[in-house]
């Protein structure tokens, strides 16, 4: 990767989807972002990492064995 691509982001706060909680915004891996951003390259709408699935079109990680553990996720271009 080159420092032009962009970098992939979840949402690590205690409760992601509270207006009070801060998000705490911490970048996925070289590799998981590599898969992230490949497959919004590809026209996927989503991207299948180990343990969760990246909703590409509403910017949500969902755990594969639970349904409801979902967090934001949010891309940003790297300097």
């Amino acid at each position: 990767m080159t420092s032009s691509n962009p970098q992939w982001f979840w949402n690590a706060s205690e409760n992601p989807f509270s207006q009070s909680c801060p998000p705490v915004w911490t970048a996925y891996s070289e590799s998981d972002n590599k898969k992230i951003e490949q497959a919004r390259l590809s026209g996927s709408s989503t991207a299948q990492l180990q343990n969760h699935v990246i909703h590409l079109n509403e910017r949500m990680q969902v755990h594969k064995s639970d349904f409801n553990r979902q967090r934001p996720v949010k891309r940003e271009p790297k300097d």
